[in-house]
């Protein structure tokens, strides 16, 4: 069977994965209000003079779920192309409507195309491992029906925690709550943020310095290890932090097993509007192979 996965730009994908043939993305922007707009990239040379406008912004800028019709067109060329089915991707919907557009669009197709819609309830390098995992077993072989329930089951199951610098830029765009925000700064504490069941950024614990985040996330990735034996993938996501994201990754790798796969990716434009500078992820992702069950 020919299928497609179409993913949207908060994956931040490498050149390699989305240089693939059955890959398709869909974009969501940034707009500042002296009316320039960024389009989401992992391109280093966008993401470096994004922030850069970012920080010295006197207003947060706006995000854009991608245009409807780009959405319909890449349907369209699918259908043309004698693709028989796609497996869509997308970022939390509790902190997007991405997800829900996909939704109404992927039914005006049903009757054309099989359709699979999985909200991912996470973002960034989460989208971009479920991406390249989903990617390498339609390449193996295994039915598309597998992988959309397994994908179901690795986005309940994927673990995504936070460091942000300045919790301000994730009160004022409306995924915080201003007084968790307010606490948070008072306090000058370095609260541990958490993407919970529903996909919502929520406060997990609060401590005291970046030191015992990266103890912590060590202890979370050492519980998670316990619970998922037969291996997951551990990635570090960065907003302009690659050198100590690095250092965190090796220090976290030299305390587990051998059945984990690692991996760090940098953090683009639009879920960097809402980050910031600075900010780090610990993403914890289930193996999809692991999830995977006969199909009835």
């Amino acid at each position: 069977m020919k299928v497609a996965i179409i993913v949207d730009s908060t994956a931040y994908l490498s050149p390699e994965l989305a240089a693939r043939d059955n890959i398709f993305q869909v974009n969501l922007s940034v707009n500042f209000s002296d009316g320039t707009t960024y389009q989401d990239s992992s391109d280093p040379e966008i993401i470096y003079e994004f922030y850069n406008r970012l920080n010295n912004a006197k207003q947060l800028p706006t995000t854009s779920q991608p245009q409807v019709g780009e959405y319909y067109q890449i349907l369209e060329n699918l259908i043309e192309e004698k693709y028989e089915a796609v497996i869509c991707i997308h970022l939390a919907s509790a902190i997007s409507g991405t997800y829900q557009q996909a939704l109404m669009v992927l039914n005006e197709f049903n009757d054309r195309i099989q359709t699979y819609c999985i909200d991912s309830k996470g973002s960034s390098v989460v989208l971009e491992s479920l991406v390249h995992q989903t990617a390498d077993l339609l390449d193996a072989g295994f039915a598309v029906e597998q992988i959309a329930k397994a994908l179901v089951q690795a986005a309940e199951e994927a673990e995504i925690y936070l460091m942000v610098e300045d919790l301000n830029n994730l009160s004022k765009g409306g995924r915080l709550s201003s007084t968790s925000a307010f606490f948070g700064n008072i306090l000058q504490i370095k609260p541990l943020l958490y993407f919970d069941q529903e996909g919502k950024i929520v406060l997990f614990e609060k401590i005291r310095s970046t030191k015992k985040v990266y103890h912590r996330w060590q202890e979370l990735a050492s519980a998670y290890e316990q619970t998922h034996p037969d291996g997951f993938v551990l990635a570090i996501a960065h907003a302009q932090a690659e050198e100590e994201g690095l250092k965190v990754l090796n220090s976290i790798q030299a305390n587990m097993g051998t059945n984990v796969s690692y991996m760090i990716r940098p953090i683009g434009p639009v879920v960097g509007t809402h980050i910031g500078a600075g900010a780090k992820g610990l993403a914890l992702i289930p193996r999809l192979e692991t999830l995977l069950t006969p199909v009835e």
